[in-house]
């Protein structure tokens, strides 16, 4: 297997993903879809050789030695750009998931972003939470609130990732990039020492622990603005997610630190457009006195009640889903597929049809 050529390959034809795995025929994720490569199966030892050469020297030169048997690291080709890689093992074979990188970071613009996105980013507080399921488009609506606020304020930032994906160059902003693993031992640790260079915004990579969210925490409740990501689907999802991460005995102070720090949550889904490609649907939930009241009450099922009123931005992804359908940019099984409430979801889109149909206006197929 000629790797350079196949990476080059896959980023030129719009890739998202290249997935190895030791014999079996190497596949890419192309706009959501998986498609084989016509090439023969790839050998173990040759994707093993491969891995080898591209771990860098600091994570060890062995991913049968490490200690999990699975390493998660970027890689730069000077042909195909940069990539974040996760190795492995299963039944036996070295495998290796890639996620191209892109090199120019887009715009919240390029991204058909909602625009109230802009206004978080540039809020200059509070603690802002980029959520959905891995391959969702987190770390890229990250990098592009991050440039965002580049472009705009002369201020310090501090990113801690694992691995770092965009590099960010300076324009107003001062950025210093640390690598878990390469500059730091844990994310917890690089967080504890960011918090002493004085630093107006914060972006970890991931909450992954208790100990890396109670940092976060006190930096948004002092006055840093911090951007984090979670795995999680809506946003009063990703609110129950962190509640269960607090020990007992700091459960009170936590919860009022949450409740009074959240700035927004942004929870993302990528749909398939008619004409091709893919883009975010986007769930807003924006931090204030009623979301404020909501988390101390525990009353997060009302949450979603309160962003369909649509203040300050808000909207839920049915919402959003059913705009696009309106504009003719989704079909309508795409946009059931990824609604929260498909039955209620459908009986608006019919609603849609039926208005249409009185206005003589053509219809979306579906």
């Amino acid at each position: 297997m000629d790797f350079k050529t196949l990476f080059k390959t896959a980023v030129d034809n719009g890739a998202s993903d290249i997935h190895l795995l030791g014999g079996r025929k190497a596949t890419l994720r192309m706009h959501g879809t998986l498609v084989r490569v016509d090439a023969p199966p790839i050998s173990s030892q040759e994707l093993f050789a491969q891995i080898t050469g591209m771990l860098p020297t600091q994570l060890g030169t062995n991913l049968a030695a490490s200690a999990t048997k699975g390493i998660d690291f970027s890689f730069t080709d000077p042909a195909a750009g940069r990539f974040r890689c996760s190795a492995f093992y299963a039944l036996g074979q070295p495998g290796l998931s890639m996620r191209a990188v892109r090199a120019v970071i887009p715009s919240i613009e390029e991204l058909h972003l909602p625009t109230t996105i802009m206004d978080i980013a540039l809020s200059q507080r509070g603690l802002t939470l980029v959520t959905g399921t891995t391959g969702s488009g987190k770390s890229t609506t990250q990098a592009a609130m991050l440039d965002l606020i580049n472009n705009n304020y002369d201020v310090k930032v501090i990113t801690v990732e694992d691995p770092i994906e965009f590099l960010h160059t300076d324009k107003r902003a001062l950025i210093t990039q640390i690598e878990v693993g390469v500059d730091s031992v844990s994310f917890d640790q690089a967080l504890r020492q960011a918090l002493r260079q004085d630093p107006d915004v914060i972006l970890i990579g991931e909450l992954r622990d208790v100990d890396t969210l109670r940092v976060a925490l006190r930096a948004a409740d002092t006055g840093h603005q911090v951007f984090a990501t979670v795995h999680a689907s809506r946003a009063a999802q990703t609110i129950e997610r962190i509640i269960a991460m607090f020990p007992p005995a700091e459960h009170k102070l936590l919860l009022a630190q949450l409740a009074h720090s959240l700035e927004a949550i942004i929870s993302q889904r990528l749909v398939v457009m008619r004409a091709g490609g893919r883009r975010p649907a986007v769930e807003i939930l924006r931090g204030g006195p009623v979301t404020e009241k909501f988390i101390l009450e525990d009353k997060l099922a009302e949450l979603t009640a309160y962003i369909e009123t649509g203040d300050s931005g808000m909207q839920t992804f049915d919402q959003h889903l059913l705009q696009m359908f309106n504009h003719q940019l989704i079909a309508g099984r795409e946009a059931l597929k990824h609604a929260n409430r498909p039955e209620a979801l459908a009986t608006a889109m019919r609603g849609i049809r039926f208005v249409n149909r009185a206005e003589n206006k053509a219809l979306p197929t579906t």
